[in-house]
Formats: C-alpha cells, structure tokens, sequence
C-alpha cells in the first residue's frame, strides 16, 4: 500500500512538475514574443513620426519660425473645426438624433441658432487668428530661449513624451485654475471673462470665445507654459497641443457622448458660474471649489445645500 501511495505520489509530482514547465516555456515564448511585437509597435510608430516630421519641416523649407507659427497655426485650427464641424451640425439640425439624448442641457442651444452660431464662430475666429499668431510669435522665441528642438533627429522617445505630457497635465492644470479663479473677481469678470458665460449652456466653439486678454492669459498660456519649461521639442508640443484642444472642445461641446471623457465638470461651471474652475479637478478638490457639483452629481440641490449651511450658520450662532 505504500509502495502504491509512493507511485502515485511521484505520478502526480512528474505531472505537475510537467504541466510547470510547459506553462513556463508557454509564458516566456508569449512573453519574448509580445516583447518582440511591442518593441516593433515603437519602432515603426516612430519611424511614421520621424517621416511626419520630416514631411511637416519640408514643407516650411526647414524654417523653424514658419512651423511655430504659421504650421502651428493650421494644425491648431484644423483640430479645433474638424470636431466642431460634427457638433455644430448636430447642434443645427438635431441629427444624428441618436446622439441628442447625450445632450447635458437639453432645454438649451437645442436647435442652435444661426446668430448664435455666427457670433461664436467670429470670436472664435478673431482669436485664432489676430490674438493668436502674434502669441504663436512670442512663443516661438521663447521656446528658442529655452533650447526647445525642432530637429527630427532630436524627437522624443514614446516613454520621454508621455511623460513629458504627464507633466503638462498639472502644469495647464495649475495655471489655468488660478488664473480663471481670478477673472473671476468682480472687477475682472465684469469686463473680462463675463463675455465667455454668456453661454450658460455652451457649444464647443465657445471654448474660445472669450475676450482676447482672457483668452491669452487663460486659454493659450496654460498648455504653452508645459512645453516652455521642459525644454520639449516643437513636435511633442503639436501632439500635446492637439489634446488640450480635443480636451477643452468636448468640456465645452453640451454632449455627455459615451466614448468621450464626461464633460459635466465644466458645463456644471457654465451653469452654475462660481464653481469648478480648473481642468482636472485636483486644485478644486483641494480648495474645496467643487463642492456644490459633488452636492450636485450626488443627488442634492444647491438649495438643500444652501440650507445645510444655514442651518450649520444657525448651529454656530446657538452655540456662541
């Protein structure tokens, strides 16, 4: 019987040892072999961006001044009015209606108007154009300044532009935060930024339509700080350029659209004008500026929280 029991036992032990050294060599194979394919994947992914780049320096004659300017200037805004393209037309004609039932305020812009449309559209516009080329000009100097590269020999690798573009994130969120918190304060928001919340229930177009101070110091000068102070080269600033447009579009776009970041955050700003002022949502945590959206998505009116703080007011004073 023991003899049996011992058979058994090195039978199960031969078996299992087997089954570890197959699932081993399966895992390192498998292994080696995504390895090998992702290693390619950057290869050739940078080998496109390297023929790109070349293709966009060829283009400019090699002129590093026409690509910050005039290159940056046509990427931008092929960006911004390829999005806004789609929800213009759906916001004109409710088609596809499909999408409509992702619109955030219903009630509002729902049709747009024409007017309205070509009034943020002449903004919009003006400042891509007269405010923004002469920002672009002193950018490009700038980033001249600092060592920035436009070279295609000098391009980042996947790994260093992620990473640089981890550190925009907090670097627009930082800068856009304060300084949207100050044109707040009455006598900035009276004659500056109260001409961008005359939407209370914004289109994507109105993303820059705003006042050209505000639009410099506001929507230009947070996603130009990130590139400036990393020293980054001129093609990692159009990718990350590209983000914060698509970003800001959408935020302002009124559609709540399944495969998009929610934009609630912001059209919440436009709605409720004192709350919510950044990007991400990290400084107004901190500062505790988001508190009345929290009340919000989490099922409270702002009167129920007005009168939470009445009656907190009230508990204080019996106190005293």
């Amino acid at each position: 019987m023991a003899v049996d029991r011992i058979s058994q036992l090195v039978v199960k032990v031969k078996g299992i040892s087997a089954i570890v050294v197959v699932s081993l060599l399966l895992n390192y194979l498998a292994g080696n072999s995504l390895h090998r394919c992702t290693d390619q994947f950057w290869s050739n992914s940078a080998l496109v961006c390297q023929r790109l780049w070349v293709a966009v320096l060829a283009y400019f004659h090699q002129d590093e001044s026409l690509v910050s300017i005039v290159g940056s200037t046509i990427y931008t805004m092929g960006i911004f009015w390829s999005l806004n393209l789609f929800l213009t037309v759906l916001d004109l004609t409710g088609r596809p209606a499909a999408i409509l039932r992702y619109k955030i305020q219903p009630d509002k812009n729902c049709p747009l108007t024409h007017t309205d449309l070509w009034r943020a559209v002449k903004v919009a516009v003006f400042n891509q154009t007269i405010v923004g080329v002469p920002f672009l000009c002193g950018l490009h100097i700038m980033m001249k300044r600092r060592g920035c590269s436009w070279s295609p020999e000098e391009l980042p690798t996947a790994t260093q532009a992620l990473l640089e573009m981890a550190v925009f994130v907090f670097v627009e969120e930082i800068s856009f935060y304060y300084a949207h918190r100050m044109l707040h304060h009455p006598r900035l928001y009276k004659h500056i930024h109260k001409k961008h919340h005359e939407w209370t229930a914004p289109i994507g177009i109105v993303s820059i339509y705003a006042h050209p101070v505000e639009h410099i110091f506001a929507n230009l000068l947070p996603p130009a700080l990130g590139p400036i102070l990393m020293g980054s080269h001129m093609a990692t600033a159009w990718l990350w350029w590209g983000v914060a447009i698509l970003s800001t579009t959408i935020d302002h776009g009124g559609y709540r659209l399944p495969w998009f970041l929610s934009p609630d955050f912001h059209d919440y700003h436009h709605l409720k004008f004192n709350t919510n002022y950044g990007v991400i949502g990290l400084l107004d945590r901190l500062h505790g500026t988001d508190a009345l959206f929290r009340k919000h998505i989490s099922g409270e009116t702002e009167a129920d929280l007005k009168e939470n703080n009445m009656a907190d007011t009230g508990s204080k004073m019996k106190i005293g």
